[in-house]
């Protein structure tokens, strides 16, 4: 059973200064983000360092302090290294990164990472996602039969082997896994210890005998599967955490959040105590031991999945393209996931802005025609979107100047941008059809 946890929405605003082919980009993230550009336009980038924020905010909440991010050098493997940035830099690269809770500024010319906290109300607000990088290169999980004995640096990609070769484990004989309306299953043998797919005639295929498409899809969707699902499931929940992580973000919280007020109220003999995890602390009130306690599961427990996806169309057919959109809105619904996608693809763009327009007219919509509610459940609300599009370093937009996105001002992406894209398309088209008999 799934608990739909409501959050109220956070502010996130990101600029990234002269990293790779990035000029300058501004970003408010959303729930919902997505960039389409052409190659190496810097789409890639753009993500990678919009997920190391978001890891690197979790860090700083989880821990209440800078703590490794005071030696630059953590920041250029946790960056540079882990996401493959290395030759991206220029002397003047710069990210500024703030949410409700904290902001930091990172100055690679002078190796500094300034952190501050924000708003003291809502610093502790915060609630613990879990971030996660679904790069491109994720169907060498598909292609490779020994691919956990492939050798590699400590990259995103690595990171996602390792999710893979937990998450695939889960879809046994009793779980096999849908994937898409695709008309294929995917489950892993235990006994073999192979991946399969099954296909309607209940034949079996080993998942690298598949098509490209097949091995694209997959492994995405088993993980994304496991982060709108599998992990809220309890048991995952109970193991998911050491008990050791565990106090020791209990500690942090307390330290910065109510031990001095304790002290106070202990040197007055008016204290009560509390034991959560382990250990039993001194507190003030009851009320802030009650506090306490809520804080250290919102810090312990996952709510909801930080998720970074690159070009999830590789290797689909345009109709594919559409229902995998229309599949991950209605999975990140589930728990208020945050979503950001790089893509290539305009069909990526045509089905969310189907998914914002369904929304914008679902109370218009007459009961008896019910095919137009097919996706209801993938519908969203304009105001959780953002979409951009990067060219030549920075974002281009003919609509929205101040946020340079592709919406207008009901956060629709308007004909002028898929028309632009078409007539592009369409040009030699047009030209050889004028001699065209």
């Amino acid at each position: 059973r799934f608990i739909i946890k409501r959050k109220s929405k956070k502010m996130r605003k990101l600029v990234i200064h002269h990293i790779g082919p990035v000029k300058h980009v501004d970003l408010v993230l959303k729930r919902i983000n997505v960039v389409i550009g052409s190659q190496s336009a810097g789409k890639s980038c753009i993500l990678k360092v919009a997920c190391f924020c978001a890891w690197a905010e979790k860090r700083i909440q989880l821990e209440q302090g800078k703590n490794g991010f005071a030696d630059f050098e953590y920041v250029r493997e946790n960056l540079l290294a882990f996401h493959k940035l290395k030759g991206f830099l220029h002397e003047d690269s710069r990210i500024e990164y703030r949410s409700d809770y904290l902001a930091f500024v990172i100055d690679f010319a002078n190796e500094t990472f300034d952190l501050r906290w924000g708003n003291a109300k809502k610093r502790f607000d915060y609630k613990r996602p879990r971030v996660s990088y679904i790069p491109a290169e994720r169907n060498l999980v598909s292609s490779i039969p020994n691919w956990f004995d492939v050798k590699m640096d400590s990259t995103n990609l690595k990171s996602f082997i390792a999710d893979w070769a937990y998450a695939h484990k889960l879809c046994g004989d009793d779980a096999v896994l849908p994937i898409l309306n695709l008309g294929v299953r995917f489950f892993y043998d235990k006994q073999t210890d192979k991946d399969y797919i099954l296909l309607n005639d209940k034949k079996r295929m080993d998942l690298t005998d598949a098509s490209s498409g097949l091995q694209s899809v997959i492994p995405m969707w088993v993980y994304l599967d496991y982060l709108f699902r599998k992990q809220y499931y309890p048991q995952e929940m109970s193991s998911s955490r050491t008990e050791t992580e565990n106090e020791e973000i209990a500690q942090h919280i307390y330290d910065c959040k109510y031990k001095k007020a304790a002290k106070k109220a202990g040197e007055e003999g008016k204290v009560v105590f509390g034991k959560v995890g382990v250990t039993k602390r001194m507190f003030a009130s009851d009320a802030d031991f009650d506090e306490f306690k809520q804080l250290v599961l919102a810090y312990t427990q996952t709510s909801h999945s930080d998720i970074y996806l690159e070009e999830p169309e590789q290797n689909l057919f345009p109709l594919t393209q559409v229902e995998l959109v229309y599949a991950l809105l209605k999975n990140a619904a589930l728990h208020e996931d945050h979503l950001f996608i790089a893509t290539h693809s305009p069909y990526v763009l045509y089905a969310l802005n189907n998914c914002m327009l369904g929304y914008k007219v679902k109370d218009k919509i007459p009961s008896e025609i019910s095919e137009l509610k097919a996706n209801e459940d993938s519908w969203i609300d304009p105001k959780e979107v953002s979409v951009w599009e990067i060219k030549d370093g920075e974002f281009s937009s003919q609509v929205d100047e101040k946020n340079l996105t592709l919406q207008d001002t009901d956060g629709l992406i308007r004909g002028n941008y898929f028309d632009r894209i078409m007539k592009l398309i369409m040009t030699d088209f047009s030209n050889f059809a004028t001699f065209y008999d």
